[in-house]
């Protein structure tokens, strides 16, 4: 026999009003179409509680007890990586009646556990959190004039076509290979460009083509040609160089150069910590260039180089100024996470 639809609370005040008016039961059932029992008992019900509202349900009992919500908890929180599956056999090698991994993973909602791709970050030994903990103490307590005067630079590949970032497309259930709802993809990205290039003061430096493999030589005359001239231009004498500690930025060659351009007071090298991209804020500048580049949709690499030099050109000085604005924001949160990385969502 189906199951009845629950009177609504609204025809039960209707039951109500019509009984005490004098109408018996029948007669309320016939006028209002529902069924003599529907009446009855929610003339009883009201009766005993009070109320026109439903009773409170106890609902369908959990099959899992305290004790085994514990174990899936703690067992999540001590192995990040297991998943819903291997946890749910581990907690049926002790059950007589097997849990459902979609139980399993309810369990984990409830505590705020939920599953997400693990960001990639490169490691972090102790003494690069060390590093990286006294660099942020160091300039805490930098003004936003003080983070204008640095020149921030730094290498970046860009591909013609497979960028790293998800594409969302919308579509119906049948159109899934539709080509409209494809990202093309290429053996080895269609070919690509790798940069160099630098901004400061709310404005950005040079942008320069590498051609082949950069090595301390090629890096020497990028120093020469394009990073010191930016630094001028845009902040003045005694700017300060930031640059991360890739073997050819530290090369001998490299490194006493700098050293002589220092001693003239031409600029500053700025003491850079190991393992620390998330620090540099051009990072977030090339994401940007990226997503500017791909709404043209580059077709070769010739294209795609002519297309970054006018995207380059397009980058506002609010947005450069608003990436040094937040660098306060980042000593501090490398220091609340102890030399560590940091959400850099919430910076």
């Amino acid at each position: 026999m189906a199951r009845k639809r629950e009177l609504s609370s609204e025809t039960r005040q209707s039951i109500l009003v019509l009984r005490n008016e004098g109408y018996s039961m029948r007669e309320i059932a016939k006028k209002l179409k529902i069924s003599y029992n529907g009446v009855y008992y929610s003339l009883q019900r009201t009766a005993q509680t009070g109320s026109n509202q439903s009773r409170k349900r106890s609902g369908r009992p959990r099959c899992t007890t305290k004790q085994e919500d514990k174990y899936i908890r703690v067992s999540s929180l001590r192995n990040r990586r297991l998943t819903g599956p291997q946890l749910a056999s581990s907690l049926n090698s002790t059950r007589k009646t097997p849990v459902s991994t979609s139980t399993v993973k309810r369990r984990l909602r409830d505590f705020g556990l939920q599953g997400r791709v693990a960001k990639k970050k490169p490691y972090l030994r102790l003494a690069n959190k060390r590093k990286r903990l006294r660099w942020a103490k160091e300039h805490r307590h930098w003004t936003e004039e003080d983070w204008k005067k640095v020149l921030w630079t730094d290498e970046s590949k860009f591909e013609v076509f497979g960028s790293q970032r998800r594409t969302f497309v919308r579509r119906r259930t049948n159109e899934k290979m539709l080509e409209e709802c494809l990202t093309p993809s290429v053996k080895h990205g269609g070919g690509n460009v790798m940069v160099w290039g630098c901004f400061g003061a709310g404005k950005v430096g040079d942008l320069y083509r590498v051609k082949g493999i950069l090595n301390k030589e090629g890096y020497h005359s990028i120093l020469h040609r394009h990073a010191i001239p930016s630094g001028q231009r845009l902040i003045g004498a005694n700017f300060v160089l930031q640059q991360d500690n890739d073997p050819k930025h530290t090369s001998k060659l490299c490194k006493n150069y700098l050293q002589q351009k220092q001693a003239a007071g031409i600029l500053l090298v700025m003491e850079w910590p190991a393992q620390s991209p998330d620090l540099n804020p051009i990072e977030l500048l090339w994401e940007q260039l990226d997503r500017m580049v791909r709404q043209k949709c580059p077709s070769n690499q010739s294209n795609l180089w002519e297309l970054l030099l006018e995207a380059w050109g397009a980058i506002s000085p609010a947005y450069l100024n608003k990436l040094t604005a937040r660098m306060p924001k980042v000593c501090n949160a490398v220091i609340a996470a102890n030399g560590g990385f940091f959400d850099e969502s919430k910076v």
